[in-house]
């Protein structure tokens, strides 16, 4: 990829070249691979008309909140985040914008109080059940439940008080803070999206000269998996089995189908009773289904470690950098938590040598099911697709007095549109994707980032609403409690040898059916 660079000089920066240095923030001219990233944005563009950023995106933070929290009185938010704390470079960088928020503000006071992601559900639920619940908070699909039981306002009045929103969210913003048509969220602050990642140096050695094309089908996914399992001492594929990390499976899962179509319940004419494809025998998409979630089990079984049930995606990179696994399912953009282990990690290709290379997940060819020994997936074609971690940042205004809620609606949209937080947070200490959707341009034209990231945004824009947040269109109260425990929980425990392969999407059927009351 040729670009232009600060000092108006062109260099060649191929994908596969990709060095390992830390992003340095920049302004160079749109290259022709941003543009293609970018595209029409028909996975990321919340395309509902009125929202475009034609002047090429500003700081729009603060002439557009839709609430008035201005006055004499001073105000002191609560606010519990779970991104703050992924790393420390994240934390000093919301602890420095808070300030910067506050003075802006002048009377509001924000008292930060965090928990990481595998906490906040539960912390959250702690401090609302003791009636003291934040004034905002990042509260994920927990917080749909809090909105169905009166604990959260109807967010329509602030998005609807803006001239930008609900234009410049994000497709998966749009999908995520909406349930049956009404906004229980003011929307998350970022987004990241499930891929394939493999290290080039194990799987050149097997043979493997062109990822992109060779790794692009299940079929030759598999077996390049199977060489490397077999000539060398690396784990070909290990699956982030633990039940809070199987949003891997919910990425591939999506591969055996085509045009964004959900693996697992669709809406019907009754929205509260939907119909679950899960072992569904009267469903003409059972088979896809049930034969990806049987993927997921067998592929754990025979290629991955020992550990593979309890094995969280934190632990991967160290695992990958240090040759000891050759691929995994649940591959985001986050550039820096390769760069924790390795400063100098080489990103990309480059000629089979590099660390850590980010692909498409493998769509699913008609020969794959026969191949791998899954009949349900005999003779299916599907299309690159994946998950988008968006109802997991999904941001809910608490019940408080109205001075309360505005300041609070006014720090969502400083965390949504302040380009001095939001093109640092997600172009440098956090690679992610901007949930104000003419940010992700701002964030192309300000950083020089690494293939991975690069690759991740480009996949989301190529495959489109093949890029789809889990459960965010089910229109279910208990969507959380579905995604983490009806399905993960369960494929966990087939992982592990509790039950079999084969048993596993009648469980996980018998578990939604329970959920729902059907």
């Amino acid at each position: 990829m040729s670009r232009i660079g600060t000092d108006g000089g062109a260099s060649s920066d191929h994908a596969d070249n990709e060095s390992g240095e830390n992003p340095s923030r920049r302004r160079f001219m749109r290259s022709a691979a941003a543009v293609s990233t970018v595209g029409a944005l028909g996975a990321l563009a919340g395309c509902t008309g009125g929202g475009e950023d034609n002047s090429g995106g500003g700081d729009d933070s603060g002439s557009d909140s839709g609430s008035d929290s201005s006055g004499s009185e001073s105000i002191t938010i609560d606010y519990l985040n779970a991104q703050a704390v992924e790393n420390s470079s994240t934390k000093a960088h919301f602890q420095e914008s808070l300030k910067s928020f506050e003075e802006k503000q002048g009377d509001v006071t924000v008292k930060l109080q965090t928990a990481s992601y595998g906490d906040i559900r539960s912390k959250l639920a702690s401090t609302v059940s003791s009636g003291n619940p934040p004034t905002m908070a990042e509260s994920g699909g927990g917080g749909l439940q809090f909105y169905l039981d009166g604990k959260v306002p109807d967010h329509s009045p602030f998005i609807e008080g803006t001239d930008r929103l609900p234009g410049d969210y994000t497709a998966a913003n749009l999908d995520s803070a909406q349930y049956r048509g009404e906004y229980w969220s003011a929307g998350g602050m970022r987004h990241t999206n499930s891929n394939l990642g493999i290290s080039p140096k194990l799987f050149s050695q097997v043979g493997v000269s062109d990822p992109f094309e060779e790794l692009s089908t299940w079929s030759g996914f598999l077996d390049a998996v199977e060489k490397i399992d077999e000539q060398t001492d690396a784990i070909g594929y290990e699956e982030t089995g633990v039940p809070g990390d199987l949003e891997s499976y919910w990425g591939y899962a999506r591969a055996a189908y085509t045009g964004g179509t959900d693996p697992w319940i669709r809406q019907s004419d009754d929205p509260d009773n939907p119909t679950i494809v899960v072992a569904n025998e009267d469903h003409e998409d059972q088979g896809k289904t049930d034969g990806m979630m049987k993927t997921c089990v067998k592929m754990a079984q025979e290629f991955s470690s020992e550990e593979s049930a309890q094995r969280g995606d934190e632990e991967i990179p160290s695992l990958m950098l240090t040759g000891k696994v050759a691929s995994f399912n649940y591959a985001v953009p986050t550039a820096n938590r390769w760069r924790a282990i390795k400063e100098d990690v080489q990103f990309g290709w480059n000629g089979g040598e590099g660390d850590f290379m980010l692909l498409p997940h493998p769509k699913v060819d008609a020969e794959f099911g026969s191949n791998f020994g899954i009949s349900e997936l005999e003779g299916v074609e599907g299309e690159h697709g994946g998950h988008m971690w968006a109802l997991e940042q999904q941001q809910t205004i608490f019940n408080a007095s109205d001075a309360e809620q505005n300041a609070a609606w006014d720090l969502n949209m400083f965390l949504l549109g302040d380009d001095e937080f939001v093109l640092p947070a997600w172009g440098e200490h956090y690679e992610a994707l901007p949930g104000l959707q003419p940010k992700l341009q701002r964030i192309l034209d300000e950083y020089e980032l690494a293939q991975s990231t690069e690759q991740a945004y480009k996949n989301a824009d190529t495959y489109g609403k093949q890029y789809a947040t889990t459960g965010a269109a089910w229109d279910v109260r208990d969507t959380d409690p579905i995604r983490w425990t009806d399905i993960n929980e369960t494929i966990s425990e087939a992982i592990a040898g509790q039950h079999s392969i084969e048993e596993t999407p009648s469980l996980v059927r018998s578990r939604i059916q329970d959920r729902l009351g059907q």
